[in-house]
């Protein structure tokens, strides 16, 4: 028996396989918040960045999505326009609010002619329209509604394709679905000798609406790190499902569940509101994204933060309101644990590279001594089953 000659018993060559390797630097990322908080706009920016294109399926969808916000956010302030009283005084826009508020239209899937794009940008800019604008926060639309009727000429040019802001812009609503993800991304920062080029993320993005939430706990296992997105201009809307509810409220409340705090002074979360399976992520690294900056910072200077946060004491400067927000939601978090918070812009492709990168870094420096003690223990593995095979390893 002696010594062994081939490689694979040569103590130096001894490592782990590639194919294990590359499991060990594999990272499953959760996206989650409410809805309407940006989960899929910071998905499709980091497929993005990091160069996975889109497919002509998805290409498609997004073209007829767009189609479909310009849609639903004019029949939002069609229908608020009648509620709060303002009228449509035009016969030609009346005709053209008529033809919006057709709850059919909604559910054709029906695309935009030419002639239609100059009647919704006409109808959009009318007195009526503009004053029940002025007013969004107190209804539910999408925030990119200027975006939409803005384009909407383009959207209904014969030929177009979407381009690579308007990937970005268009919202779809994950229901029903997981959004899942992989990033093979370069190693970050320093690496070492045993350490591979690239590391991978699966990142996945959950729907965000209430009736989503309990479909969460399927995608809880082997989850390495939770991402949770959050509203900045939400201090001052309400949700989609419950036009009572304040979007930042309930933020709060969701996030307090994922991070596992808890506080029996306050009133209980409703029951068919309660996240199930959260104590698994009791040593899950948690990164807060507070996300749209660029509208919290306009909204801030017209409607003050102590319309919902009476206790917010400060003006209409956005730093302070934004340290304010922030210290909500470390209020949230038990004592025991650390929360890494970042603002951003959610369409804006520097912040999200940003911030991603120093997840990344946060990533590899939480999990580098896990990871060689497992390396470390395989190799050691294969030195004992090397010795039972009679080859003598020192």
């Amino acid at each position: 028996m002696g010594a062994c000659a081939s490689e694979e018993h040569d103590p130096a060559a001894l490592k782990m396989p590639a194919h294990r390797l590359e499991s060990l630097y594999t990272f499953k990322l959760l996206l989650l918040g409410p809805g309407e908080s940006g989960k899929s706009t910071v998905l499709k920016q980091l497929k993005s960045i990091y160069d996975v294109k889109p497919t002509p399926a998805e290409v498609e969808e997004c073209m007829k999505a767009l189609h479909q916000n310009t849609l639903e956010c004019m029949k939002v302030l069609c229908d608020n326009a009648e509620l709060m009283g303002y009228e449509i005084k035009e016969e030609d826009m009346k005709k053209t609010a008529a033809w919006l508020q057709d709850e059919d239209l909604q559910y054709n899937d029906e695309l935009i002619t030419p002639d239609q794009a100059k009647a919704i940008l006409a109808l959009f800019h009318c007195e009526a329209i503009q004053n029940t604008f002025a007013r969004r926060s107190e209804y539910w639309i999408l925030d990119a509604v200027g975006y939409y009727v803005e384009n909407v000429h383009r959207f209904a040019a014969p030929g177009f394709k979407p381009d690579e802001k308007d990937m970005i812009f268009c919202r779809i609503r994950t229901t029903g679905k997981n959004l899942e993800t992989k990033l093979k991304v370069k190693f970050p920062g320093a690496r070492m000798d045993d350490e591979p080029a690239q590391i991978t993320y699966e990142v996945v993005d959950v729907g965000g609406q209430r009736n989503e939430r309990k479909k969460w706990i399927r995608m809880f296992s082997d989850v390495k790190a939770i991402i949770f997105l959050v509203n900045l201009a939400g201090y001052d809307q309400v949700l989609f499902e419950d036009k009572d509810r304040n979007r930042m409220a309930e933020a709060l409340e969701v996030f307090g569940q994922i991070t596992g705090w808890k506080d029996e002074s306050k009133r209980s979360v409703q029951k068919k509101n309660v996240i199930h399976g959260v104590d698994v992520f009791k040593n899950v690294p948690i990164y807060l994204l507070l996300n749209k900056k660029d509208i919290f910072e306009v909204m801030i200077k017209k409607n003050p933060l102590s319309k919902t946060f009476p206790d917010f004491k400060g003006g209409s400067k956005s730093d302070e309101a934004l340290n304010f927000i922030k210290q909500k939601f470390k209020a949230k978090c038990p004592t025991s644990r650390d929360v890494t918070i970042f603002d951003i812009t959610g369409v804006s492709r520097f912040d999200v590279k940003t911030a991603f990168r120093d997840i990344e870094k946060d990533l590899i420096a939480k999990n580098r001594p896990r990871i060689k003690a497992e390396i470390k223990n395989y190799i050691l593995e294969q030195k004992k089953a090397n010795k039972k095979d009679g080859c003598i390893i020192s």
